[in-house]
This record gives structure tokens, sequence and C-alpha cells, in this order.
């Protein structure tokens, strides 16, 4: 073999090394992309028996919320809630009791999405009367103190 046939196969094994070598890397990018996107529709972390207290400047508590079993999904940061028990404090009332059989949060815990025999509770105090509603769903924006739902109330 003459030093010209050799460089020639020098060079083209030197061509096929550098093309595998950037295959593999590539299947390896689209495999790791490909496992992640599978990975986001799973639960990437569960508690049970969880609490969260959120406080104001001031140090007092503003929201509590308590959950036998709370799933957090990364997509869309969408938290799962089983048996939610939520208290709202306000300084000039008392706080209202919320409670339903499941609860979803997306971007966060800015909305709060109840359903399941959800019930509010409001015990009467020297700005608020005695209030009891239950419906099947409600969505609340804890940091507003506001709710509302599109299906009927009972209020007691």
């Amino acid at each position: 073999m003459n030093i010209k046939n050799l460089s020639y196969t020098i060079i083209l094994l030197t061509i096929l090394v550098a093309i595998s070598t950037i295959a593999i890397h590539t299947a390896k990018k689209i495999t790791a992309v490909s496992n992640k996107s599978s990975a986001d529709n799973s639960p990437d972390f569960f508690m049970t028996a969880a609490t969260y207290v959120k406080y104001n400047r001031e140090g007092e508590i503003r929201n509590h919320i308590k959950t036998d079993k709370i799933t957090h999904y990364a997509i869309n940061n969408t938290y799962l809630f089983d048996n939610p028990k939520i208290t709202i404090y306000n300084p000039e009332e008392q706080p209202w009791y919320i409670a339903a059989n499941k609860a979803k949060s997306e971007q966060g815990k800015s909305k709060i999405y109840l359903w399941g025999k959800v019930k509010l509770i409001q015990k009467a105090g020297g700005n608020n009367l005695d209030f009891d509603i239950s419906t099947d769903s409600l969505t609340i924006n804890p940091d507003t103190k506001f709710a509302e739902t599109k299906q009927p109330v009972k209020i007691i």
C-alpha cells in the first residue's frame, strides 16, 4: 500500500469516526429529550399528611393547607390534593374553613380548584355572620380571598 492510499484510508477512517461520534451524541440528546417528555407527565414527588402555611410580612398566618396527600407534576407546576382542608385568615373577620374531596392548583398555589363535596364554613364574628356553604366545585384565590363557582350552592 503506497503512502497516497494510506493517507486516504486514514482520512476516510477519521471522517467515519467523527460522523459516528456526532451520530451517537445526537442520539443521546434525542433519547434524553424523549425521556424528559414522558417523565413530565409523571409525578416528580408526593407527600402524605402534608401541611403548607403561608405568612404575611408581619409574620401572621395568611393561609393554611392541610391534606392527606399532595402530588406534584412538573408539567404546569401542578399540585393534586387528596382531602384538602384550607384555612384562609383575615384580620378583620373570622377565618374561612374550606374542605373538599379533591383539589388542584396549576402554576403554583395562586388559584386552587376544589371538587367533590366542597364545604366552606365561617363562624360568626364581630364583622361577619355565620356561614355554612356547600357546592360540588369551587375555585379559590387564597391571596385575594376570593371564591367562585358556576355550580349551585347551598347556604345555611
